[in-house]
C-alpha cells in the first residue's frame, strides 16, 4: 500500500516547475565542467568549512570567553594558531 498524504483518492497533487530556474541551473553546469570553469575551479583555495567544524566540534569551542572585538579577534587568532599546531604535530608524526 502507497502512503498517502490525503486520504482522498481523487486528490490531485499539482507540481510547478521553474523553468528559468532549469535554464539558470542548466547554464551554471555547463560553466562548470567548461575547460575555463575547470581551471578556474583549480585556483580556489581548499574549503575552510573543516575548520570552523573542526575547532567547534572536537574541541568544543561554541562561544567566545572574551567580550568586545578586539578581545574576540585575539581569542579566534589563538584558536586558529592552536588548530596549526595541531596540524603540524600530526604531519610530524
Amino acid at each position: 500500500m502507497l502512503y498517502q498524504k490525503n486520504d482522498n483518492p481523487d486528490y490531485n497533487r499539482r507540481i510547478y516547475i521553474n523553468r528559468r530556474g532549469n535554464e539558470i541551473k542548466e547554464k551554471t553546469s555547463a560553466n562548470l565542467i567548461s575547460e575555463y570553469g575547470l581551471q578556474m575551479r583549480s585556483l580556489r583555495p581548499v574549503e575552510v568549512e573543516s575548520v570552523f567544524g573542526n575547532i567547534k566540534g572536537n574541541f568544543g569551542i561554541r562561544r567566545f570567553v572574551l567580550k568586545g572585538l578586539n578581545k574576540v579577534d585575539l581569542e579566534w587568532g589563538l584558536h586558529c594558531i592552536a588548530h596549526n599546531m595541531r596540524k603540524i604535530v600530526a604531519a610530524m608524526r
